[in-house]
């Protein structure tokens, strides 16, 4: 782990996709997790809501519990999607894709690992969880924030700038990415081709030379045939 190197744009957008996105999931789980949502009470607390028809109790109950399940899971997602941002922000490099043992093989079929990419595909998903349950309290809490919207707290507040942080912020910040940065897979299969295919034919050159040496043993012995001379 090491300070984030800025060394290209490329590498610019990376560390600021993966900033925007840590603040973004750092505002979900502090959302989630803490009861400063309205008047001090949060998702985990429960709070008694006018009904007005019989029929509507099992209905709110099933929000109230669908809310909880919803902001659970993009606390969740939140924090793999955190972890996420800090691999991509201090431990990777533009010379990381040529480490893969397999590198060769997957630019040689048009694939490659993009980060801004990944982090869009995590990021969006949490923050989609996390704005249906705080829509959930919005909707089932209505006519009391109206009555009261100072009431509302740090926890809703910072929610709601998460979600947006996630779901529109992000987006953006992926497309101008995509219309100001170019694609680096030609580059990254050029040098692929013409940086280690070189050294890879050097082992069968030797091999193919080997093999056309004549081989001779160490020791070679001679047999001479003897004369026997006998004195009579």
């Amino acid at each position: 782990m090491k300070l984030p190197v800025l060394e290209d744009l490329e590498s610019r957008f990376r560390v600021a996709s993966s900033c925007v996105g840590l603040v973004g999931c750092l505002c979900v789980c502090y959302a989630v997790w803490t009861p400063y949502w309205f008047m001090k009470r949060g998702l985990w607390t429960v709070m008694n809501v006018t009904v007005r028809a019989p029929a509507d109790e099992d209905v709110l109950f099933k929000a109230q519990e669908s809310e909880k399940v919803f902001g659970v899971l993009a606390s969740l997602m939140a924090l793999s999607s955190a972890a996420l941002c800090l691999i991509f922000a201090l431990c990777w490099t533009s010379r990381t894709v040529h480490s893969y043992s397999n590198t060769r093989s997957l630019l040689m079929s048009g694939t490659t690992l993009y980060p801004t990419t990944l982090l869009l595909l995590t990021l969006a998903p949490t923050g989609f969880f996390f704005l249906l349950s705080w829509s959930l309290f919005t909707s089932q809490h209505r006519e009391e924030i109206q009555q009261n919207p100072l009431g509302l707290g740090s926890s809703y507040w910072l929610g709601m700038f998460g979600w947006v942080i996630l779901l529109v912020v992000q987006p953006a910040l992926f497309l101008v990415e995509q219309c100001m940065v170019p694609d680096p897979l030609p580059d990254l299969m050029r040098s692929i081709l013409y940086g280690q295919l070189p050294s890879e034919q050097q082992p069968t050159s030797r091999s193919y030379s080997n093999a056309s040496e004549p081989c001779y043993s160490k020791k070679t012995t001679h047999s001479t045939p003897r004369r026997v001379v006998s004195l009579a």
